[in-house]
């Protein structure tokens, strides 16, 4: 069932239709926190934010399996999803920035990178360009993340994941505990992202950049970035400060994380036809 979740997500994710403001708003996770805990910043209101809610989801959609059987998981499920990753698919704006890349707009096509990435405005050379596709790459590993926890652990580990990474974004400052949890629960998601690049880019290339680092605690990030440009091959390397280079360099990486998200789709199946 978790994985029609996801495969019915996915597809929705790619429609373009009139979503709910709930569903829509950037900040709904942060509005979700201050809702439940306006005054409570230390580990107290973590507790009641965060840990809680995913404790009762968890509860929640065992006992609705099991009573009202699959088809109410699906939809609340799905719903749920939706929240979590929001509706709009990281991969539909990098379509309409790409469109504008190759008509040469550039004023459109960096107004459009703010308006879906919040990447800040200035000179689309290959630099900003780099940083867009930062983004993207960030975008997509928080996707595979939820995707993982939601398969293996269910939609309570998904909902922690979520939550957790918004309560740091709201409250940045003494979040050890909070910081701690976000980078154990990216590392496995983020090694096997890093897995799926290999398997869908220059296996050898990616296995050679991420020598020494597949077993740090704290290097997400760096480690994808790293496995990018690994499995971008010559297209990462390129230093020419074209602007059409820029576009073909997202267009790369775009292509590349469509390849790493059908793997990890099979993961997922794979996953699911082992626990039954």
């Amino acid at each position: 069932m978790r994985l029609l979740v996801i495969l019915l997500v996915l597809g929705l994710r790619r429609l373009d239709s009139g979503w709910p403001l709930w569903l829509t708003r950037p900040d709904r996770h942060q509005r979700f926190l201050a809702t439940l805990t306006p005054r409570q910043h230390g580990v107290l209101g973590w507790w009641l934010a965060v840990a809680v809610p995913a404790v009762l989801v968890a509860v929640f959609f065992v006992w609705l399996h099991a009573i009202w059987g699959a088809l109410l998981t699906l939809l609340l499920g799905s719903v749920l999803m939706l929240w979590l990753v929001g509706v709009e698919s990281e991969f539909r704006p990098v379509d309409e920035i790409l469109v504008r890349g190759r008509m040469n707009d550039r004023d459109a096509l960096v107004a459009r990178a703010g308006e879906a990435f919040d990447h800040p405005e200035g000179e689309p050379d290959r630099a900003w360009f780099t940083g867009l596709c930062e983004c993207l790459l960030e975008r997509a590993a928080a996707l595979f993340a939820v995707i993982f926890w939601l398969t293996v652990l269910g939609f309570g580990a998904a909902l922690l994941f979520v939550l957790n990474r918004a309560w740091l974004a709201r409250h940045p400052e003494n979040c050890d505990w909070a910081r701690s949890l976000d980078a154990a629960m990216s590392w496995i998601p983020a090694r096997l992202t890093a897995l799926a690049l290999a398997l869908v880019g220059h296996f050898g290339a990616v296995t050679h950049a991420l020598a020494g680092r597949l077993w740090r605690l704290d290097d997400g990030a760096g480690l994808l970035g790293a496995a990018a440009r690994a499995a971008l091959g010559e297209q990462a390397d390129h230093q020419s400060g074209d602007f059409q280079a820029g576009v073909d360099l997202l267009e790369a990486l775009q292509g590349l994380l469509l390849r790493a998200l059908a793997v990890w789709l099979i993961f997922a199946a794979l996953w699911t036809l082992l626990a039954v």
